[in-house]
């Protein structure tokens, strides 16, 4: 699973007394997104991988613009981009001037489809397909956030992603951060700092550094010098 899959966290600490219903902030939360056109944010990313005794922590940040195109950036020069547009994903190596560029039609359905839905910054536009395709196991509350465990209820998926937490504030349901926990017992965590919703994106801010000396592979159909 790439690191750019956006979501988890365990939550430390006891949930409160008389917490809120994990159904209820569940809706409130999908309810909020409706709200939400642009946003961006600054992160760090905390991978916990089994074969190494410290865990890996690089900065990065996001862009998203509703309904569904976004900008990861991981590491400062960024290492990895992640862009998606109206008709495809691209995921970026600068250093290494190489990618790969999915098709969106290709990836609608299937345990693809439930992933590129983990992928839009924490903002899901469809509260019916959401909950059609992820099942609420549970939230806490502590320290001022709902944190909602869920997992993918498609049994092709859980073999890649076996649960995602999605942190919001109790107040206003703003993303705050996500957590994954992959089939092979890894996490991958990213806390999200100074963020702002429904502002203007820079200018270029969804633009590729794609050009003719990178070697960009098809998954789905081949490759490209």
């Amino acid at each position: 699973m790439a690191p750019w899959l956006a979501t988890l966290l365990a939550m430390g600490g006891l949930a409160v007394a008389h917490a809120e219903p994990a159904t209820a902030v569940l809706h409130r939360w999908l309810g909020a997104q409706t709200n939400v056109t642009t946003w961006k944010a600054e992160f760090v990313q905390r991978r916990d991988l089994r074969a190494l005794a410290t865990p890996l922590e690089t900065a990065g940040r996001v862009w998203f613009e509703a309904p569904g195109r976004f900008r990861w950036e991981l590491g400062r020069p960024a290492r990895s981009i992640v862009l998606r547009n109206d008709k495809e994903m691209l995921v970026l190596s600068p250093g290494l001037r190489r990618g790969e560029r999915y098709p969106l039609a290709s990836m609608a359905s299937g345990p693809a489809g439930d992933m590129l839905a983990l992928m839009d910054g924490g903002f899901p536009r469809d509260a019916v397909g959401f909950t059609n395709r992820f099942e609420l196991m549970g939230a806490t509350e502590t320290n001022g956030l709902h944190a909602l465990r869920m997992r993918p209820r498609s049994e092709a998926a859980r073999r890649m992603l076996v649960e995602f937490t999605v942190m919001v504030s109790t107040h206003d349901c703003q993303l705050k951060g996500t957590e994954l926990v992959l089939a092979d017992g890894s996490r991958l965590r990213n806390d999200f700092v100074r963020a702002e919703a429904n502002v203007p994106l820079p200018e270029g801010w969804l633009a590729s550094p794609v050009d003719s000396t990178w070697k960009v592979t098809e998954p789905f159909g081949g490759a490209r010098p």
